[in-house]
């Protein structure tokens, strides 16, 4: 009866640790090219750049102009269940200092936002 008991103990022991699952969601990281965190336009116009890597794989990119709530770019494609990707977004109509947000989002809820800013 005691041999039943404990292995009763041990059985709910482990049960208990293996359903503890740890999160271990890790945000994808975005790297903007040469390190680079703002660009002057050209005639209105930028093409932001840079590399993002993430351990799930991506959902999807939004750009969006700060201070507002629905972005101007959704990029749900060309993003899409990669594990690394080169972006290249061009960004227009520029007529002042505009910060720009990317947001990186991955399959496993994981999500990384960074500011460029555009000078005119």
């Amino acid at each position: 009866m005691k041999k039943i008991h404990f292995m009763l103990m041990a059985l709910t022991a482990i049960l208990f640790f293996v359903s503890c699952k740890k999160d271990t969601t890790v945000a994808p990281q975005l790297n903007f090219s040469n390190n680079l965190t703002e660009g002057t336009a050209v005639n209105g116009e930028y093409t932001i750049t840079g590399h993002i890597t993430s351990a799930a794989r991506l959902l999807k990119v939004t750009l969006t102009i700060e201070g507002q709530a629905t972005p101007f770019l959704v990029d749900e494609t060309t993003a899409k269940n990669k594990n690394e990707y080169d972006f290249s977004y061009l960004v227009t109509g520029i007529t002042a200092n505009t910060y720009i947000l990317i947001d990186a989002y991955d399959q496993a809820g994981g999500k990384i936002t960074l500011r460029f800013l555009i000078k005119k």
